[in-house]
């Protein structure tokens, strides 16, 4: 933190807090920020200051006071929260725990959950958060109550229920970059028991660069995404309610996979100039993937008496029919991977039991308890690898010796060689998990809970192909066909299947030495499952271990000042044994690389803060931030891989002269700065006939992290801040609010992939400096 951002608040501080008071005192009404926000974190509904979990809760008109538009954005409100891409997967930390392993088979370890239903991961697959409730980031292993692959934490989205009476919002965005964006969210009640919600939206934008081959306009497309979502609501009973939920989803994404090769391999990449960091890339292939997803699902609700029961059953279907991406990021036609059949599917099934009031012994113990059972499929049905049949035949690659017969008349007789490849991974997961908290005395809470997990992973369409020069380079109608006539089959892989069973814990503790403050302390336990690698061209798929983490927090809430000033704090440890990594190196014989990294641990402290300075005097002045502070290494990492600064050549366990791994026990984890933070300042104005008048500012620092294991210096994301405002404007008669935007308002350049592969260092920047327009039109209700 530099004195650029302590001068820069204090001005935030005295400008806006001194020209608004007389406006804000008429009207007497405060910020949109200050509102209780009751949190489902533990399956029922409570204040979010009253739980013993460090949580950044955020209500639908906070997110748009703060500018939230998507889960990508929470970040910005979020310190210690951070998202990253790599190859076109969203890669995401929270204090310091996550996993640069990408794949869909390589399970996050942010969960994801909308109206409490599983999202499972996909390429491109971007949540635009439309009309919500609220939004929740529970930090922290999550496994007893949140079940698998929730090691760091999870983010919970709540849709909106049918209101009473009809009402709803239409929103449309201009800004630069040909930016715009449409919302539609219609709240309908249909008799007195039946309701629904419908929300559609739609969004384009032009890249925020261009792709130039030999100084001519290379392959682009520009980014869109449009989608819907039902939710039908039907109370038939004060006892029973059901709702079903439908969601659809449909974008192209090219920013993350558009990239710049600023540092060239000396070897493989040798001969081509580094580019420089400006957004103008040079990939003589289209980069960009095209997601689809489906979501369906029903929550049941009864309360026959002394138990509430509460069943959800979930379909997620996503699709990635077109994934291009330019692996040398270079002019050459070096190598190029091209998918038309990716996708993840899963089903999940729970039944939740929780006590209520009229449960015996209420007034002690309230407790939940439940079943889930998950059932997945994903993985690629077919991926294809062009490479150039010069770098195949150097050997540099490593390719094994029994291909050499095949492919030596194909590499005589074309200038490419394509390689196909496949792999499904399924997942069958039951668990059955009890949580209860005991009112000990009016001071002192015991919270004790386990879940119980059994799980079977296996691999399928494991395979590696050769496709004849025959058919030509993809993408072209015989790939997207799937036909395989022009395919020789040259292995197919198999595995055994993994089993595995896990015991994830939790214990709380909460003091209450007033009615405004608790004292809590905890210990808990998540694990991410086994898995297999599924991206293994040349080598049968290799296992890697289940990824266990346990963390122990003392926190405090507390809410002082006659509830004008809210401040919470913890400090935090996290052991993380076989933290899962990934790299992408050709020669290591399977391209996509897992393994498991020894162990990790992660001590911390953060605050989060809501501050109202000026109750009476200027009741429209709010502030809101957080600090979070992060200590992450390696602990133990004997055996790690990368490449060489130098020569840029592969190094591992597995590389093509034997184990020439390193150690990088006491290096930090990637992704992890030791320091982040966000300061947001509110104003709100009345101006009585004339409306209403609000002002934002948002300050975010990032003290800068690595993104290779081996921390390279070439590979380090600098410090960076950023910036961003609004204004808004809200005319209540005609329920009109005009915005005007700016985000990343110093054009800052930091970027949000680089990734360290064969062919160099590839690297995409974030948005620069945007800005727009924003109308908002609520009507009924």
């Amino acid at each position: 933190m530099n004195n650029s951002y302590i001068k820069s608040s204090l001005a935030i501080v005295a400008g806006i807090g001194l020209v608004f008071p007389i406006y804000s005192l008429a009207a007497n009404q405060g910020s949109r920020l200050i509102e209780e926000v009751m949190v489902t974190a533990q399956k029922r509904e409570e204040d979010s200051q009253d739980i013993p979990i460090m949580i950044s809760a955020f209500s639908s008109e906070k997110l748009d006071a703060m500018g939230v538009e998507s889960t990508a954005d929470l970040q910005k409100v979020t310190p210690g929260l951070t998202f990253t891409y790599a190859y076109g997967y969203t890669v995401i930390y929270l204090r310091g725990v996550g996993s640069d392993a990408f794949l869909p088979n390589a399970d996050p370890s942010i969960a994801t959950y909308i109206d409490g239903i599983n999202i499972g991961p996909s390429q491109g697959k971007q949540d635009t958060l439309g009309a919500v409730k609220r939004v929740e980031v529970l930090k922290g292993p999550q496994g007893t109550l949140f079940g698998r692959n929730a090691t760091g934490g999870a983010i919970s989205i709540i849709t909106e229920d049918p209101p009473e009476e009809f009402g709803g919002y239409f929103k449309t965005e201009f800004g630069n970059y040909n930016a715009r964006q449409n919302q539609l969210y219609l709240g309908l009640p249909i008799g007195d028991s039946l309701g629904a919600t419908v929300s559609l939206f739609e969004s384009y934008q032009d890249l925020y660069g261009r792709n130039e081959v030999y100084g001519e306009p290379g392959p682009m497309r520009d980014e869109f995404a449009e989608g819907a979502r039902v939710k039908l609501r039907w109370d038939p009973a004060d006892s029973f309610a059901m709702t079903l939920i439908a969601a659809y989803g449909n974008q192209f994404s090219s920013n993350s996979l558009s990239q710049e090769n600023t540092r060239p391999s000396p070897l493989l990449g040798g001969g081509v100039e580094p580019d420089e960091l400006d957004r103008v890339w040079h990939n003589n292939d289209l980069g960009g993937n095209s997601t689809m997803n489906e979501l369906y699902g029903g929550i049941f609700e009864w309360h026959p008496g002394p138990v509430d029961l509460k069943f959800i059953y979930s379909e997620n279907y996503a699709i990635v029919d077109e994934a291009h991406y330019d692996l040398d990021s270079t002019e050459k036609a070096e190598a190029y991977f091209y998918s038309a059949d990716q996708f993840n599917d899963q089903k999940t099934y729970e039944l939740q039991i929780l006590s209520n009031e009229d449960t015996w012994l209420s007034d002690d113990i309230e407790w939940v308890a439940g079943l889930y059972r998950l059932e997945g499929e994903g993985g690629f049905g077919s991926l294809y690898l062009t490479l150039n049949a010069a770098g195949v035949s150097s050997a540099l690659l490593g390719l094994p010796d029994f291909l050499a017969p095949i492919l030596g008349p194909i590499l005589n007789s074309t200038p490419d060689i394509v390689l196909g490849n496949g792999g499904i991974l399924t997942t069958e997961s039951n668990s059955a998990y009890a949580q209860a908290t005991w009112f000990t005395t009016n001071w002192l809470n015991v919270t004790a809970g386990v879940r119980y997990q059994e799980e079977v992973r296996g691999i399928t369409n494991s395979y590696l192909d050769v496709v004849s020069p025959l058919a030509g380079d993809p993408p072209n109608e015989y790939y997207k066909s799937g036909d395989r006539s022009q395919n020789t089959r040259i292995s197919d892989f198999t595995a055994p299947d993994l089993e595995e069973n896990t015991v994830s814990p939790r214990i709380a503790v909460q003091i209450f030495p007033t009615e405004n403050i608790q004292l809590f302390a905890s210990a808990q336990r998540g694990y991410k499952s086994p898995t297999y690698n599924i991206v293994n061209f040349f080598t049968n798929p290799d296992p890697v271990e289940r990824e266990e983490a346990t963390a122990f927090e003392l926190g405090i809430k507390t809410d002082l000042l006659d509830g004008t000033l809210r401040l919470n704090g913890a400090l935090f440890k996290t052991e993380i044994d076989g933290l899962l990594t990934a790299l992408v190196a050709i020669p290591s014989g399977g391209v996509v690389t897992f393994k498991n990294a020894g162990t990790g641990e992660i001590e911390g402290a953060e605050i989060d803060f809501q501050w109202q300075p000026m109750p009476s005097w200027n009741p429209g002045l709010v502030f809101t931030g957080g600090a979070t502070y992060l200590d992450a290494i390696y602990s133990e990492y004997k055996d790690g891989a990368g490449f060489d600064d130098d020569t840029g050549l592969y190094f591992g366990s597995d590389s093509l002269v034997g184990d020439t791994s390193r150690d990088f026990s006491g290096n930090k984890i990637v992704r992890t700065p030791r320091f982040s933070s966000s300061v947001s300042a509110n104003q709100f104005v009345s101006m009585g006939d004339f409306g209403d008048l609000e002002f934002g500012v948002d300050y975010y620092y990032n003290s800068g992290y690595n993104t290779t294991p081996q921390n390279s210096p070439f590979y380090e994301q600098s410090q960076f801040e950023t910036w961003a405002a609004r204004i808004s404007y809200f005319y209540d008669p005609l329920g009109l609010q005009l915005t005007g935007f700016v985000n990343n308002a110093k054009d800052e350049e930091y970027t949000q992939a680089m990734v360290q592969q064969d062919f160099g260092r590839t690297v995409t920047l974030a948005p620069p400096r945007t800005y727009g327009l924003r109308l908002k039109w609520e009507f009924g209700g």
